[in-house]
C-alpha cells in the first residue's frame, strides 16, 4: 500500500493496518494539546484520546524489532484564551504539554519510555504549534518525516496549518523548503458533546479557509511566519499583550 505524504489517517484504520504504516518509520510523532488539564497527569478527554492512540502506535512500533522507534513530542504551553492550571504545590503554571508527556509515561495500558518523550513549551495555539516545533526541535534535529495527531474535529484546520509552517523556506544560503513529510492521525471525538463537536468544526472550518485563503499565501518564509506571530497574533505581539494587562490609573486616566 503506497501511503502519500499528507494524508488522513483514521484511527481505526492505524491500528487495522498497522503493519503498513509501520513501514512509514516516522522521526517524530507530534501530540497537539489543546485544553486545561486537570490534574498534572490528565489532560482534557479527548486529548487523553490522542495520548491513548499514541500510547499504543508507540508500543507496537516497539513491538517490532525491524521498526525505527520515534520520539514522541508534546505541544503547547497553554490555551491563549483560558487561565492556565497551577500546580498547587509549587504555586507554578502546568504546561498542557507536560500534562500529556505525564500521561504518556505513566499510561496504564501502554506507558511510553521517558527517553522517547519531549514537551514543546511555548506555544499557545495550532499555528505557534508548528512554528515552535519546527523550529526548536525538527529543524535541528533532523526530523523530516513527521505524524502529526489530533482530534477529528481539529484535523483539518491543523493539516492545513503544519502543511503551510512546514513548507515555509529557510533564508540564508538556503533558500529551499525543508523537505518535510507529513502524516496526519485523525482521532476519535471523546469527551465533547455533539453540539460542542459541532460548534468546534464550525470554528475550525473558518479558521483553515483563512489559513489557506490568507496566511499561506501572505507569509511563504520560516520568517514570515514569526513576522506574523510577533506583528499579529494576540499572544506573540508585545503591544497587544501590554494592552491586555495594562491597569488604566497607571496611564492617568481619570486623573489631572
Amino acid at each position: 500500500m503506497v501511503i502519500p505524504t499528507g494524508t488522513i489517517i483514521e484511527e481505526d484504520e492505524l491500528f487495522t493496518n498497522i503493519d503498513e504504516y509501520a513501514s512509514l518509520e516516522f522521526d517524530a510523532i507530534l501530540v497537539l494539546g489543546g485544553g486545561v488539564p486537570s490534574s498534572p497527569t490528565e489532560p482534557p478527554t479527548y486529548v487523553q484520546r490522542r495520548c491513548d492512540s499514541v500510547a499504543k502506535l508507540m508500543h507496537a512500533l516497539r513491538e517490532r524489532s525491524s521498526s525505527t522507534i520515534p520520539s514522541v513530542i508534546c505541544l503547547s504551553a497553554g490555551t491563549a484564551h483560558l487561565p492556565q492550571f497551577i500546580t498547587p504545590h509549587n504555586g507554578l503554571p502546568l504546561w498542557e504539554s507536560t500534562a500529556s508527556a505525564a500521561y504518556l509515561m505513566q499510561h496504564p495500558e501502554y506507558p511510553v519510555p521517558e527517553q522517547y518523550v519531549f514537551v514543546e513549551t511555548t506555544s499557545y495555539d495550532t499555528i505557534s504549534n508548528a512554528f515552535f516545533t519546527r523550529s526548536t526541535f525538527t529543524d535541528i534535529n533532523g526530523w523530516r518525516r513527521l505524524l502529526v495527531v489530533t482530534n477529528e474535529f481539529h484535523i483539518h484546520r491543523s493539516k492545513a496549518i503544519f502543511d503551510w509552517v512546514f513548507s515555509t523556506t529557510r533564508e540564508g544560503n538556503d533558500s529551499s523548503t525543508a523537505n518535510y513529510e507529513l502524516f496526519y492521525l485523525s482521532c476519535n471525538n471523546v469527551g465533547l458533546s455533539d453540539e460542542a463537536v459541532e460548534a468546534r468544526r464550525s470554528h475550525e472550518r473558518r479558521g483553515e479557509k483563512n489559513v489557506v485563503e490568507n496566511l499561506a499565501t501572505k507569509y511563504t518564509t520560516l520568517s514570515g511566519v514569526l513576522e506574523f506571530l510577533t506583528t499579529s497574533h494576540d499572544f506573540y505581539t508585545a503591544n497587544k499583550l501590554v494592552r491586555k494587562v495594562w491597569i488604566p490609573e497607571r496611564r492617568g486616566v481619570g486623573t489631572c
